[in-house]
């Protein structure tokens, strides 16, 4: 089933000065799905993502051209708010990046930054947001305790629940289980796999296993072209394009 589209990049190219880091990349991602980005080292996976909220601004010389559009809206636009684009789409890191704030503080920083200063709306967000990813039973005799004293599992789902306190409508997330063991990434893969329920959720990663196991839909990148995009099943059954027949079969990469 087809669901509204969400994300939408036309003829998009990125630069990094003089380098041509993504190319005439077309994509349309599905509301409410999970989408892969896959592909070798540096072919362009995080850029991708990172152009979405628009954190590659924090890059000097950096420029795109072409279109992209989030939620209708053409993010490149002059008139574009990124603070409004970057409430609507939340980000979590390789390595999870607790502040050096309690628990509490963590979840609240985004609603504080929106000027909720209501304790009593912020505990319920706290509490909403540490249920949805199976943490509050754990953390909620803990919330004044120091962030950065979790496990890195925990120091994860932590960082996912402080994406989703504001509400964005589609969570980026690069490479998110890389520093965690089995059980921790087998946590997260759960994690993402209720989420995309509420959020649409657009993840990099490097496991290929991964992507089959978790996402309904998977582009191939390489030397910043996107090779091949189709639905998980099709990309690795029987994939239209030879390198990428090659990339998931081990001649490279």
């Amino acid at each position: 089933m087809n669901h509204p589209t969400i994300i939408e990049a036309q003829n998009l190219n990125f630069f990094y000065g003089e380098f041509h880091a993504l190319k005439n990349i077309n994509i349309r991602v599905q509301e409410h799905r999970v989408t892969a980005l896959i592909g070798p080292s540096g072919c362009g996976k995080s850029t991708m993502i990172r152009v979405m909220n628009r954190m590659s601004d924090l890059v000097p010389e950096s420029r795109a051209t072409g279109l992209l559009s989030i939620l209708g809206r053409d993010i490149f636009a002059p008139a574009s708010d990124v603070t409004e684009l970057r409430r609507n789409v939340g980000m979590v890191f390789q390595q999870p990046n607790p502040f050096s704030q309690t628990i509490f503080d963590n979840l609240v920083f985004g609603l504080r930054i929106a000027g909720e200063n209501n304790r009593q709306t912020q505990m319920a967000s706290v509490e909403e947001c540490l249920t949805a990813v199976d943490l509050w039973k754990d953390l909620k005799d803990r919330l004044n305790a120091p962030a950065v004293g979790l496990s890195a599992d925990f120091q994860q789902r932590l960082c996912i629940a402080r994406a989703i306190a504001i509400k964005p409508s589609i969570l980026l997330m690069d490479e998110p289980c890389s520093s965690l063991d089995p059980v921790a990434t087998q946590r997260i893969e759960e994690l993402i796999f209720r989420l995309k329920d509420t959020y649409t959720i657009l993840i990099v990663t490097h496991s290929m296993q991964q992507a089959a196991r978790i996402s309904d839909f998977t582009g191939f990148l390489m030397m910043g072209e996107l090779i091949e995009f189709a639905e998980t099943a099709k990309i690795f059954r029987s994939p239209a394009d030879q390198r990428t027949e090659d990339y998931i079969s081990g001649k490279f990469g």
